[in-house]
């Protein structure tokens, strides 16, 4: 099939049947949609012309002859046209009336500006009498008097038609919005039909997608996860959806058709650099990432496609309006959690909620969308969530103003040694856990163990009950606080260095 695209041309086109052809399918994307629509094609022509809106991408369209194997497509033209629909020709008509009576009266008021600087002048005429001299200026007042409230009152109507005419270009604008201008599609066929075939075709716009939106709501006492998953549908072309089949793609497609050119593989000698260079971490934004397995589904869910670069939900025959926002249920359900505490003492006295899952079994991928956090009903907050992993999924709930810290700090540093020539720094902290619940909780406290970087630097640790675990220089206490009830951590270390050694604490 040959495409000939031929330079963007503009034309101006009086609709007089609905030109647009009634969309039958749509798959929308995060950003863009493809949409799926059908025409006849009768016996005897060689060419036909569809006609796409101005959000379309006219070189992405896709064509198909149903049952007409003999039927070649030998060329696509697409042209730009400019449409004006008969139901807004009454105001394109009003607007160019508008436009001519002001223009008339601008030549009104005009004419009588040079009469009146005409009258103005005469006031100079040299006259021998003085009777003659009265009844002039008789006649220019009386004469620039009438030029003067004639001007008046034409500039009044020109306010006036200007806005009229201002109020029917943005009735104009309201009711056609950006599809004045649209894509002409002129397919031709290799020899004129022998009869009636179905022309089944495809492309894709713009100013139309989807967001996830999600509900995810702990619920403590029960150790559940209560979740929603919405799709919240955009719909910005001009052209309403009604009794369309619509589908969802959690990710967008890919377009690229042309693989990689191979490199070479040249191993020589290395050219090492010795200038300094500082490298800078960029954070990451935080996203959380959680299983999605329902326990219940009460209610019937679109069927879903499994992809191997993304999935697709069938929604099934809807109405989108455009320029409306739409939501529509795609899955919710119940997940078991494990619900502990989370503090981190000695950087914040806020405790966290958190929830641990492992959701193995019947994955179900999640993309990254905005999601309403909840904890017992409550709103606790906003952030973006996705589901990427499978098993050993944590989640935070925000702080809980329930359960106080209370942190005590002893810290002493000695003096030079006359002897030993030894410097010491010793550090104690007591952290005090007040749960203010009526039932007992896990709490998991966590501190960063000193790394000791040089060799003179000796470090000697202090801990009393209950004792830390240590993995990769995180300690973590694990502690159960009864409802109503108090636990405190104690621990401390003594560093030893020698006092000419520059030593950064680091604390």
């Amino acid at each position: 099939m040959k495409r000939l695209f031929v330079p963007l041309m503009f034309f101006i086109i009086v609709l007089t049947t609905n030109a647009f052809a009634i969309p039958t399918e749509v798959i929308l994307y995060p950003s863009g949609a493809t949409i799926a629509e059908e025409m006849t094609l009768p016996k005897g022509e060689d060419s036909i012309s569809v006609l796409l809106p101005n959000v379309a991408i006219p070189q992405s369209i896709k064509m198909e002859l149903q049952a007409a194997t003999q039927q070649k497509i030998t060329s696509i033209e697409y042209e730009s046209i400019l449409l004006i629909d008969p139901k807004f020709k009454e105001l394109d008509t009003l607007i160019s009336e508008l436009i001519q009576k002001i223009n008339i009266i601008d030549d009104q008021i005009n004419s009588q500006t040079l009469t009146l600087n005409y009258w103005k002048s005469r006031k100079d005429t040299q006259l021998e009498t003085l009777s003659d001299i009265r009844a002039m200026g008789k006649i220019i007042k009386e004469e620039t008097a009438s030029l003067l409230q004639e001007t008046t009152e034409l500039k009044d109507k020109k306010i006036k038609l200007e806005i009229q005419l201002d109020e029917a270009r943005a009735q104009l604008q309201q009711k056609t919005g950006n599809n004045q201008r649209n894509w002409q599609v002129r397919i031709r066929l290799s020899k004129p039909t022998t009869e009636d075939y179905q022309l089944v075709y495809s492309y894709r716009i713009r100013h139309a997608g989807w967001k996830s939106i999600y509900s995810l709501n702990a619920l403590t006492k029960r150790e559940e996860i209560e979740w929603t998953w919405t799709a919240k549908i955009i719909q910005q072309t001009g052209i309403d959806w009604n009794g369309v089949g619509l589908k969802i793609a959690t990710n967008e497609p890919v377009f690229t058709l042309t693989p990689p050119t191979a490199r070479s593989w040249n191993i020589t000698e290395k050219h090492i650099s010795y200038a300094r260079s500082t490298k800078m971490a960029m954070a990451m934004p935080e996203v959380m990432t959680m299983n999605a397995v329902a326990d219940r589904e009460e209610i019937a869910v679109p069927p879903r496609d499994e992809g191997q670069l993304f999935d697709i939900y069938d929604l099934g025959s809807v109405n989108i309006v455009s320029g409306k926002e739409a939501r529509i249920k795609i899955r919710e359900g119940l997940w078991k959690a494990e619900f502990n505490y989370l503090a981190r003492p000695l950087l914040s006295e806020q405790v966290f909620l958190e929830a641990d899952l492992d959701l193995t079994n019947n994955f179900l991928p999640l993309p990254s969308g905005t999601a309403s956090i909840q904890v017992d009903g409550v709103h606790v907050g906003e952030r973006n969530f996705a589901l990427h992993e499978k098993k050993n999924v944590s989640m935070s709930f925000g702080s809980d103003p329930g359960i106080v810290v209370d942190v005590q700090t002893d810290h002493v540093a000695s003096e030079k040694g006359l002897l030993s020539k030894k410097r010491t720094y010793n550090w104690n902290w007591t952290l005090n856990f007040e749960n203010n619940k009526n039932f007992s909780l896990k709490l998991k406290v966590e501190d960063s163990y000193p790394h000791i970087g040089h060799g003179k630097i000796l470090l000697q640790e202090s801990f009393s009950a209950p004792l830390p675990t240590r993995e990769k220089d995180i300690l973590t206490w694990n502690l159960t606080i009864p409802a109503q009830g108090r636990k405190k951590v104690k621990y401390g270390y003594l560093v030893t260095y020698p006092e000419d050694l520059p030593v950064s604490l680091g604390r």
